[in-house]
């Protein structure tokens, strides 16, 4: 009886370890953004540091980036046609502001970082 209540004890305290880990993992989740015909989708995103964001292009065959104009660290994707992807790691605080280079009045985007 002892035996089976150590066992007890012992997997509980390991699933309440387990927590934490489980929650930080989950607070990361990659983060999508749609790359349309001249916007991206949402125009303002939230995340925590570390948190990987993909944006998705569904442009009909025209081109677009994504980079950053003003913000703690600098990244540009290629430039994308029609469909494909670009994930970036946010790994430093603060608000970045993007842009697409070839339609830089019409695709903005902010990215908070806390």
């Amino acid at each position: 009886m002892r035996r089976l209540t150590l066992i007890a004890i012992v997997a509980f305290a390991a699933a309440a370890a387990a927590v934490p880990a489980v929650s930080a993992l989950a607070s990361t989740a990659p983060e999508k953004i749609t790359v349309g015909d001249n916007f991206f989708k949402p125009k303002t995103v939230t995340i925590k540091r570390g948190t990987r964001v993909t944006w998705v292009w569904h442009s009909f065959g025209v081109p677009h980036n994504v980079t950053v104009k003003s913000g703690p660290s600098k990244f540009h994707s290629r430039q994308l046609q029609s469909s494909g992807s670009y994930s970036h790691l946010f790994n430093k605080k603060g608000t970045y502001h993007l842009f697409c280079t070839l339609h830089p009045t019409q695709m903005k985007e902010t990215i908070i970082v806390r």
